[in-house]
């Protein structure tokens, strides 16, 4: 039995393999003054980056489409399909047409595609749960079910110093956005259980912002797991976070790796997302 699991670029995960068992990417598109960029190992990201900072037009993204999952399918007997929230995306509903169309063909094939309400690094949080499942052999519908409950079980915290793309797709108030930018505010939030963009209050800038994001984790549930941070261009700031993650937690185990094309498009410059095990 050959099983695989699939993310959407909206995961920040382009590994070969994860745990162990094979792992495919389907990449996201954003549009940039025009130029289309595919969230994929090719990507230049800093170039990218650039471009996003340098826009002064309108910018959007692409789903992946159903021809794309179509093909990320094959080649397994029982494949897990993890995609960005769909409350941001399209992703888990093409996925969705895909796997339909899919086991209509290939009846031998079980497919099932999870909505993980959320992004970035709580999804590969969620895939790293997946693959010990899948190690551990347990039943294609134990995994599902065990898996809808690891969804509820992790989390996510996003720490934003500018707001313009998610005000320019009506995930925030564009009067908030604009407020953000001209008090030097941090906005932090996290997603909600329907998978959308939940603000929970503005920091300050200052030496004590890294403790007080740790706080607003504990808050949320963090008692020392597991913990990913995801940030657009802003290393030290991640770094801090995880120094101050490990002065509380000294056995937590963080990772620290740059944001996709994606997500670098909702978080925006200086942004961080951390998902963490509750």
């Amino acid at each position: 039995m050959t099983s695989k699991i699939i993310t959407d670029s909206g995961a920040n995960s382009f590994e070969p393999v994860i745990g162990g068992v094979t792992h495919e990417n389907v990449p996201l598109t954003v549009v940039v003054n025009g130029q289309p960029w595919s969230d994929d190992q090719q990507l230049d990201l800093a170039n990218f980056q650039q471009a996003l900072k340098n826009t002064k037009t309108a910018t959007s993204s692409a789903c992946p489409s159903v021809g794309a999952w179509l093909q990320s399918f094959a080649g397994a007997d029982e494949v897990y399909v993890l995609t960005i929230t769909s409350a941001l995306s399209g992703s888990y509903n093409s996925a969705v047409q895909a796997a339909d169309l899919y086991m209509v063909d290939h009846p031998e094939v079980q497919i099932h595609v999870f909505d993980t309400k959320s992004a970035g690094p709580q999804i590969r949080l969620l895939a790293s749960q997946l693959a010990t499942l899948i190690n551990q052999q347990y039943a294609f519908d134990e995994v599902v079910e065990l898996m809808n409950q690891q969804i509820q079980q992790t989390d996510l915290l996003f720490v934003l110093e500018e707001l313009d793309n998610l005000a320019n797709n009506g995930r925030v108030s564009p009067a908030v956005a604009k407020l953000t930018h001209f008090l030097n505010l941090r906005i932090y939030g996290t997603a909600s259980d329907e998978g959308t963009f939940e603000m929970l209050g503005k920091l300050r800038g200052g030496k004590q912002t890294a403790q007080k994001i740790v706080k607003v984790m504990e808050k949320q549930g963090y008692i020392g797991g597991r913990a990913l941070i995801d940030h657009v261009d802003c290393r030290e700031k991640a770094d801090r976070l995880a120094a101050a993650i490990s002065e509380h937690y000294p056995n937590a185990i963080i990772s620290i790796v740059a944001c996709g094309a994606l997500c670098s498009y909702y978080a925006e410059n200086g942004g961080l997302m951390i998902g963490f095990e509750k």
